[in-house]
């Protein structure tokens, strides 16, 4: 595997993670060769029940764990909290189900001082299964909409964050809405934003996406948008 070729020392990583034992290994396994420290991955395990925390843990990160599943929003507010706790600056988040590739975090570090908040653009959205096409492009269209911005990709896992953001951008969401709310928030709130092409990988993973509910959440959250 190719070394990145910008430092990955000072940046860090946080991985909401949910029943992923087949697939957290490796990732962080990617990480760490491509310079990553284990002591700035973190990995938020989301009330597994199989041994995703166990894999992690034999990796020297920094693992905490929930009790029950709380929502992705919620494991992601959590990493953010520890890593501005360890005064990292920037972080990177992956998705845990290994649909993204690591070497490809080398394009959003070249870009980092452009923008405030880089999100991952699936540009081979053709190999996503439908449903996941249909709800993105509605997503993003919506978020588009609120945010008063052409935004392609507002569900993409695959993001670099400028830490900063956070104080100011206050996240209320715990579920999958959550990274839209993020990207509304700081649209409206001047931050930048960019995208990062990125190729993604579709196996056997197993979505914990809820059509119905998650979608109701989403038009919850979007409507509440209208009025903060």
């Amino acid at each position: 595997m190719v070394r990145l070729d910008v430092d990955l020392e000072h940046i860090g990583v946080v991985i909401p993670a949910f029943n992923v034992q087949e697939t957290i290994g490796s990732l962080i396994e990617d990480i760490i060769t491509q310079g990553g420290r284990p002591e700035n991955i973190i990995v938020v395990n989301d009330g597994s029940f199989d041994k995703t925390g166990e894999i992690a843990e034999g990796f020297d990160v920094t693992l905490v764990s929930h009790k029950k599943n709380l929502g992705k929003g919620a494991a992601l507010k959590h990493g953010f909290e520890i890593a501005r706790s360890k005064h990292i600056n920037r972080i990177f988040t992956l998705d845990a189900d290994g649909q993204h590739k690591v070497a490809e975090m080398d394009g959003f570090l070249k870009d980092k001082d452009k923008f405030d908040l880089i999100i991952g653009f699936r540009y081979n959205m053709a190999s996503m299964p439908k449903l996941r096409q249909l709800v993105n492009r509605t997503t993003s269209l919506v978020v588009s909409l609120l945010a008063h911005s052409h935004l392609v990709d507002v569900q993409c896992g695959f993001r670099l964050i400028d830490l900063a953001i956070f104080d100011r951008l206050i996240l209320r969401t715990n579920n999958y809405q959550t990274e839209s709310e993020m990207v509304i928030k700081a649209a409206r709130l001047k931050y930048r934003i960019g995208s990062m092409p990125i190729t993604t990988v579709y196996d056997k993973e197993k979505s914990y996406i809820k059509p119905f509910i998650d979608t109701l959440r989403f038009l919850m959250m979007a409507v509440g948008s209208l009025w903060r």
